[in-house]
């Protein structure tokens, strides 16, 4: 079964699928397996530019709607992950303990992340290295983590 998106935008590193309903974000993903799709409407064309403007080290805050569909938990989660500034990271244990939950649990709502970049879980980080991003562990060394890298190179101050 083939997802439709709204619109693919073509980063530095690679593809990010964008789904919206309602002037709202609901999945934003890099995702490998597609084409650039335009952006069709005004919504969409100030989210590529947004985009455009991140990737280019112009833009530190995107001002983008999104509608997180998930659990309590991950919402819970996934708002004080959205807490973190541009150049700034934290581990899952720094969450976990906030949260008052476990790094483990940080981690699965991390990866289970619908809405990457918005909800910056590229800057939550391991204790003794960067950690995974979207499951893919660090050790596997894959396209994922190569993105993680980057972006947060592209965020260092």
């Amino acid at each position: 079964m083939s997802k439709s998106y709204d619109m693919v935008f073509i980063s530095p590193f690679g593809p990010i699928s964008i789904k919206s309903c309602k002037e709202n974000i609901i999945e934003l993903k890099f995702n490998s397996t597609v084409s650039e799709i335009k952006p069709n409407n005004i919504f969409l064309k100030d989210v590529h530019k947004q985009l455009t403007l991140y990737f280019n080290k112009k833009l530190e805050k995107f001002d983008i709607p999104y509608t997180f569909l998930g659990t309590t938990y991950q919402k819970n989660i996934l708002f004080e992950v959205s807490k973190i500034n541009f150049g700034y990271t934290k581990t899952y244990s720094d969450i976990a303990v906030i949260k008052k939950t476990h790094p483990r649990p940080v981690g699965n709502a991390c990866r289970n992340n619908p809405i990457q970049l918005l909800i910056p879980c590229h800057r939550v980080v391991g204790k003794r290295n960067i950690g995974g991003f979207s499951g893919e562990d660090i050790k596997k060394n894959g396209n994922m983590n190569f993105i993680k890298k980057n972006l947060l190179k592209l965020e260092e101050r």
